[in-house]
């Protein structure tokens, strides 16, 4: 598990070495707002009925040396549980289709102020709230402030920014865990890159690397890493596929549905008499009454977006880092 993260950052630290020695770019500034907005949405309806959505909203005011940014992205999907039934009344039955259940949602909201004090050299501050229940969050709040260094090509068509920070956390668990603190303090590393190709600089590779560590809980460890590839179909519109991979190395709890085996075969819903009785074992643990263990420390999720762009002025205005 832990193999591809030190390959990220191994090979993230020799990016950095390498661009390092780069001279900075000279790439003009073009004050003013931008916005980039990602839509998502598969409907599937038939012998299966699902509903996925998903949209992230990034809007970006940029001065000569600062920058404010913030993202907002929320995604759900939803299917009919169970498809179809048949309900008897007597002697009969009827065909009917279940009601439709949500079965993932996430919510995230980014917001960064950065001020560049060099070409390289910069400071920010910000905060991040998440919320993800399927995975055992209700809400997760992090206020952050670091200091960063940013490397750009010579020819202005690509960037690598390294940044540390110190943060601190308070966060609402679904299941609230007993061994786990709710507010803690914490320290970030970012990593991010871009690089622009085709005749016009038109097309982009992007990643981004978050790095969280709990200074007061070491095993708990979280990463999010964000890479994209987007290609122009016009002057404001892209087509871009994406993947994302979370990992918490301490995952909240989440509840699980228990059933009885019967002497008969059968099976019953559990009662809190019976979940009381249940010894742990392994990662199963009885808290609140409930029979509970923790999510999956990988999440990963696989995106087809068209984005759309409004900036003050054309392709060749894109803020700059």
């Amino acid at each position: 598990m832990w193999r591809p993260f030190r390959f990220a950052t191994v090979s993230a630290a020799a990016i950095a070495l390498f661009l390092a020695c780069a001279a900075p770019g000279n790439a003009a500034v073009v004050p003013g707002w931008y916005s980039s907005t990602d839509l998502t949405a598969v409907v599937a309806h038939g012998n299966s009925d699902t509903i996925n959505v998903g949209a992230t909203v990034n809007v970006r005011r940029m001065w000569l040396r600062t920058s404010w940014t913030n993202t907002l992205s929320f995604s759900r999907n939803d299917v009919r549980d169970p498809q179809r039934f048949a309900v008897i009344v007597g002697n009969t039955a009827t065909v009917d289709n279940g009601e439709f259940s949500a079965k993932s949602e996430k919510l995230f909201a980014n917001s960064n102020l950065e001020r560049r004090v060099t070409e390289r050299f910069f400071w920010n501050v910000g905060a991040t709230g998440e919320r993800d229940k399927f995975a055992g969050l209700n809400s997760r709040l992090t206020g952050v402030v670091g200091v960063g260094m940013l490397w750009q090509s010579a020819q202005g068509d690509g960037f690598v920014k390294a940044g540390v920070a110190g943060t601190y956390t308070a966060q609402n668990e679904v299941i609230d865990d007993p061994e786990t603190e709710n507010q803690f303090a914490g320290a970030r590393f970012t990593l991010d890159g871009e690089k622009r190709f085709g005749t016009e600089k038109q097309h982009a590779f992007t990643s981004n690397l978050i790095v969280d560590q709990n200074v007061q809980q070491t095993d708990d460890l979280r990463a999010n890493w964000q890479t994209a590839l987007a290609a122009a179909i016009s002057q404001k519109m892209q087509l871009k596929v994406g993947v994302q991979v979370a990992f918490d190395n301490a995952p909240q709890l989440v509840d699980l549905p228990v059933a009885v085996l019967l002497a008969s075969g059968g099976v019953r819903d559990a009662d809190a008499a019976d979940i009381a009785r249940v010894i742990p074992t392994g990662d199963l643990r009885v808290v609140e009454n409930k029979l509970v263990t923790p999510a999956k420390k990988v999440d990963a999720t696989f995106t087809v977006s068209v984005v759309i762009n409004f900036g003050p002025g054309g392709r060749a205005s894109r803020p700059t880092p």
